[in-house]
């Protein structure tokens, strides 16, 4: 898939959640229900991503376990 075929799919993905949000106000419970559950699922994905981004680039973890050197042991 080329870069502006990528670029079309998700302006014609936006454009439809836009008619979607449009109409909203307008929906039933369930509709609305369900656009909520996946409101709150995208964003728990994007907070993990950037909370996993920030422990491993920002250097979020602390050196307790070491990893001990094996020395090698004595004459046997």
């Amino acid at each position: 898939m080329s870069g502006n075929d990528l670029l079309k799919e998700m302006d014609k993905a936006g454009q439809r959640l836009l008619v979607k949000l449009k109409d909203l106000p307008r929906a039933d419970t369930s509709h609305i229900l369900a656009f909520a559950i996946l409101l709150i699922f995208i964003v728990a994905v994007l907070l993990m991503v950037s909370l996993a981004c920030c422990y491993s680039c920002c250097n979020g973890h602390t050196n307790k376990h070491r990893l001990s050197r094996v020395q090698p042991a004595g004459v046997v």
